[in-house]
């Protein structure tokens, strides 16, 4: 029986281990990918996304290269993008309550507002 608790253990330390080593590898991948198809179908314009680096140990998360598309019927590209986005949060208060945000910093947006667009009557 003693050796099966040191065995479970031993399987859940490895397997906190692998979670780890996938958070801190493969996370920022992931992110990209999920704003990227996802995004899309929610808005049904084109969203790309450069670069993700996100830290949890230091609460840190930056994002490189925003894109959104316009839709149909408008003249200009995209409707935002932003060159860089980033955002600190204090690790701690995740677990709790409120969630403490210590800085967010965007440079080089650029935000298209088109007027003129018409509808046809019916």
């Amino acid at each position: 029986m003693k050796k099966f608790f040191i065995r479970l253990l031993f399987v859940l330390g490895l397997a906190v281990i692998v979670a780890i080593v996938w958070v801190h590898f493969f996370l920022d991948g992931t992110i990209k990918r999920g704003v990227e198809t996802y995004g899309p179908k929610l808005t049904k314009v084109d969203i790309k996304l450069d670069t993700v680096n996100l830290s949890l140990l230091s609460g840190g998360c930056k994002m490189k290269g925003f894109f959104m598309g316009n839709p149909e019927g408008f003249k200009s590209h995209s409707a935002i993008s932003v060159g860089t986005t980033s955002m600190a949060i204090k690790p701690a208060s995740l677990l709790s309550d409120k969630i403490v945000v210590q800085s967010i910093k965007v440079e080089a947006p650029e935000i298209t507002f088109e007027t003129g667009f018409k509808r046809e009557r019916e």
